[in-house]
């Protein structure tokens, strides 16, 4: 049962960064870098919201708000 679940989990990584590629491969050949601060705010919020769930990094989130 473990190496499945290690199997998927190695499998969706490999996706998330195949994705990442094609996505930057996008912006270069489009010529849209507008779109890069965009993600890395979003990036930045979504590791804040994920870190959330540990109660000590709130008060650093209502800091930033």
């Amino acid at each position: 049962m473990r190496a499945g679940w290690r199997k998927m989990k190695k499998s969706r990584f490999k996706s998330n960064i195949k994705l990442l590629i094609e996505l930057f491969i996008l912006i270069k050949t489009h010529k849209k870098w507008w779109l890069l601060p965009l993600l890395f705010v979003l990036a930045f919020l979504s590791l804040f919201i994920s870190l959330s769930g540990n109660q000590s990094i709130l008060p650093a989130i209502y800091a930033l708000f």
